[in-house]
């Protein structure tokens, strides 16, 4: 059965952007899953239908902005043995962004520099400033399709511009304030002092707020969030609590308000987590059907294991690890009618519900 065009493009692109060298239209042919299976004992008439699918997607992916150069390539085999085919990376991919800091920094060639291959613009510190005001006030437009892709832009630049914390902060996620400011202050002198923190906590799980006394190993800013893994003295377990959700945190003073790391404890294990996997609680495999395009996107993002990666209409199965539950059905929120969850059934269920609830919601805000 037929890609779906956009599925047929990202193998055409994917597969031009692996090879420095022009490739002959038969290499491409054989590449992509669609040109491939439609040549299949095909007759004169249906290599023409292909060639001129061929020639559609250049034409329009041209139009796209995406240019699809042809060179000349003589020595090639196949039925155009003169043309060959190539995308190169600098006008694929967008400029790569450059942090120029006030002070001199080290250039040698022992010193790596990401994406060798792509053009530069330099940024100083007022340029990045200038961004940051600038993207925040469009991203503020919550009604037009300006702000969204503000939000977007504004998380773009923090891959690319090595900028301090503070920066980070404020192009990724609107910072901290109140308590939740405080909380983390406290929190950032209790991991260097291995100092324990009393704090009111509230479960959006249970939506109720408890009185914890953690013991913080470590923080991470991921997803927009700040986080905290900690040991839990209430629960006598590791937990990870979002810094936001924190309030009246204050230091322990005297023997109890000591304690000691593990020396086999690393922050960066939960880093590379996603937020449904950030907590110690025993995983649940969620099988998730993912419709196109966003089944596209999950895969680019490495997130879970795919288990059925390419469907007939473009959708792919992909399988999650679940240790949190709300976090993960919230995120699944976020893609509305694009996905339907396989198993188990009670999160599909749950899923439904909370959908139900959002949209009361929405109700009674508009009444």
């Amino acid at each position: 059965m037929p890609q779906p065009k956009a599925a047929r493009w990202l193998d055409l692109l994917a597969f031009l952007l692996q090879h420095r060298f022009p490739v002959t239209r038969e290499e491409i042919y054989r590449a992509v899953a669609d040109y491939r299976g439609a040549l299949e004992g095909a007759d004169a008439t249906g290599r023409e239908a292909v060639r001129r699918k061929f020639e559609r997607d250049k034409d329009e992916l041209r139009a796209l902005g995406i240019d699809i150069e042809t060179v000349g390539l003589p020595q090639a085999e196949g039925d155009e043995s003169d043309k060959g085919y190539r995308l190169r990376e600098r006008d694929f991919y967008l400029p790569y962004l450059e942090f120029r800091a006030p002070r001199a920094v080290d250039r040698s060639p022992t010193s790596p520099k990401p994406y060798q291959s792509l053009l530069r613009i330099a940024l100083t510190d007022s340029d990045v400033a200038l961004l940051g005001r600038a993207t925040a006030r469009v991203a503020a437009l919550k009604d037009t399709p300006l702000g969204d892709a503000a939000s977007s832009a504004r998380r773009k630049l923090a891959f690319d511009i090595p900028l301090p914390l503070a920066s980070v902060e404020r192009l990724l996620a609107q910072p901290l304030e109140g308590e939740a400011s405080k909380a983390l202050e406290v929190l950032q002198h209790a991991v260097a002092d291995h100092t324990a923190v009393q704090c009111s906590y509230y479960a959006i799980g249970r939506d109720a707020e408890t009185e914890r006394v953690i013991e913080p190993y470590g923080l991470f800013f991921h997803w927009g969030h700040w986080y905290c893994v900690a040991r839990c003295r209430l629960r006598e377990a590791m937990r990870v609590f979002r810094v936001d959700r924190m309030r009246a945190a204050k230091a322990l003073t005297g023997p109890d308000g000591r304690f000691e790391v593990p020396k086999d404890f690393s922050v960066r294990e939960y880093v590379r987590r996603a937020p449904w996997e950030l907590s110690e609680l025993p995983p649940v495999e969620v099988l998730v059907r993912f419709h196109f395009p966003e089944s596209r996107w999950v895969l680019a993002q490495g997130l879970g294991d795919p288990v059925e990666p390419l469907l007939d209409d473009g959708g792919a199965v992909i399988a999650f690890s679940v240790r949190e539950r709300g976090s993960f059905l919230r995120w699944l929120l976020t893609f509305r009618a694009g996905i339907e969850v396989r198993e188990p059934a009670e999160y599909g269920k749950q899923l439904a519900s909370l959908r139900s609830r959002v949209a009361s919601l929405y109700a009674e805000a508009g009444a």
